[in-house]
C-alpha cells in the first residue's frame, strides 16, 4: 500500500529531522534560522518521500535488490498488483465483445487495512479535538473586554491565568500581575504577534494530529515553541528591559500558570 509506505517513510524522516535539530542546532542562538530549518526538515519530510530520486547503486545491487522484492511483496501485499488479462471476441459481424466479465473483487481484511484505519481514526479524533479547542478560544475572546493597542488588541478576561497571544490578540488577566510585569508581558507578547508566531504553533499542533503516534511530532512541537519563546525574550531584552528582573518576572509567570 503506496499509502502505508508514505506514512512510515515520512514519519522517520520526521524522526531525522527533529533529532539532528535537538542533537546539532537547540544550542544555537541564530533563532530566526532556526525557525527555517525546522520548518524545511519538514517539508522535506513530507516531500521527499514522493519524489522519484534517481537510483545510484550499483548494478549488481539493483539486480539482487529487484530479485529480492519480487520474492518478499507477494508475501507482504498479496494480491497487490494481481490483474486479469482482457480476454476479447470479434465475430464476423466486427463486433468485440468482452470474454469475461470482472467482478468487483470480495474486501479481504488485512494488518495493512487495520493500520490504516487505525491511523485515520487518531487523526480524526484528535483533529476534532483541536477544533473544538479553537472554538472554545474564539468563544473566551468574544466574550472578553478588548483594549486596541497599536499591533494587537488586548484582552482582558478573569478566568485566563496564563498569558498568552493568539494572532493579534494577547490574552490575559490584568489582576495577577503587577504594572511592571504587565509592561513586559505585553512587550514579549507583541513580539509574538509582529512575527506571526501563532502560525507556527498552530503548524506544530497539525504536525502532532497527522503524525500522533510518532514521539518526534512532539519533540517537532516542543522545538518550535522553544525557538519563538526565545526569540521573543531576546528581541524584549534588546529594547533595554532589565534582564534579571525580565528572569524573574518570566518564572513568576510561569509558576503561576503551573498552578
Amino acid at each position: 500500500m503506496e499509502t502505508l509506505r508514505y506514512v512510515v517513510l515520512a514519519n522517520g524522516l520526521l524522526a531525522v529531522v527533529s533529532l539532528a535539530y535537538f542533537v546539532l542546532l537547540r544550542r544555537e542562538t541564530f533563532f530566526k534560522a532556526n525557525r527555517l530549518a525546522l520548518w524545511t526538515g519538514l517539508a522535506g519530510a513530507l516531500i521527499l518521500p514522493i519524489l522519484e530520486l534517481p537510483d545510484w547503486r550499483p548494478q549488481r545491487v539493483r539486480t539482487v535488490m529487484h530479485k529480492t522484492a519480487q520474492i518478499i511483496v507477494p508475501k507482504v501485499l498479496p494480491n497487490s498488483s494481481a490483474t486479469e488479462p482482457d480476454v476479447t471476441i470479434t465475430f464476423p459481424n466486427q463486433k468485440t465483445y468482452q470474454a469475461f466479465q470482472h467482478l468487483p473483487r470480495p474486501f479481504v481484511w488485512s494488518w495493512q487495512l487495520g493500520l490504516m484505519l487505525l491511523y485515520t481514526l487518531g487523526v480524526l479524533i484528535l483533529a476534532l479535538r483541536f477544533g473544538l479547542q479553537v472554538l472554545s478560544l474564539r468563544k473566551l475572546i468574544n466574550q472578553s473586554s478588548h483594549e486596541p493597542y497599536d499591533q494587537f488588541t488586548l484582552v482582558t478576561n478573569e478566568q485566563v491565568t496564563s498569558p498568552f497571544s493568539f494572532f493579534n490578540w494577547v490574552v490575559l488577566n490584568p489582576a495577577q500581575h503587577t504594572d511592571n510585569e504587565l509592561d513586559q508581558i505585553l512587550r514579549h507578547e507583541r513580539v509574538h504577534v509582529r512575527e506571526r508566531h501563532s502560525f507556527d504553533m498552530i503548524g506544530a499542533e497539525l504536525v502532532c494530529i497527522a503524525f500522533w503516534f510518532n514521539p518526534a511530532a512532539y519533540l517537532f512541537r516542543h522545538l518550535i515553541h522553544q525557538t519563538l519563546e526565545f526569540s521573543a525574550d531576546r528581541t524584549v531584552l534588546a529594547e533595554g528591559v532589565d534582564a534579571k528582573a525580565y528572569q524573574y518576572n518570566l518564572l513568576k509567570v510561569s509558576l503561576a500558570s503551573g498552578q
